[in-house]
């Protein structure tokens, strides 16, 4: 067999591993189930979101999430909630925190929560 011919079935097995799954990552499954809530009030906008543990078993996170904030698609701010401290989480039990936007100018947004690799996201416009 020539080189040619060793990348052609190098390449086969290769393909055929990827549609057998071969080659996947382990899949993580998150503990936790994620909401959130946008409220505009004069010139304020409050996100509230709340996760919830769907897992059998106590989570234990730490407290504050990472956000960004995106007007007409384009990023106007991202940072995270202070980092509260530990928190211990019972199967069913939730966690609930806000961030309140200031003065944010007329136009469509997204807002995208991350906390312990869950993420929640949610659309709104401001006027």
């Amino acid at each position: 067999m020539n080189k040619r011919s060793y990348l052609i079935i190098l390449l086969v097995i290769m393909v055929s591993m990827i549609f057998a799954g071969c080659l996947k990552g382990k899949k993580e499954h998150s503990d936790l189930l994620g909401t959130v809530n946008v409220e505009n009030l004069d010139s304020a906008t409050t996100v509230t979101y709340t996760f919830k543990n769907q897992s059998g078993k106590r989570v234990t996170v730490i407290g504050g999430a990472s956000y960004k904030l995106h007007r007409d698609n384009k990023l106007v701010e991202e940072g995270n909630v202070p980092v509260k401290d530990y928190i211990d989480l019972d199967p069913g039990e939730e966690y609930t925190d806000k961030k309140t936007f200031s003065n944010l100018q007329p136009g469509s947004y997204s807002i995208r929560v991350e906390w312990r690799k869950t993420v929640v996201s949610d659309n709104f416009v401001r006027n």
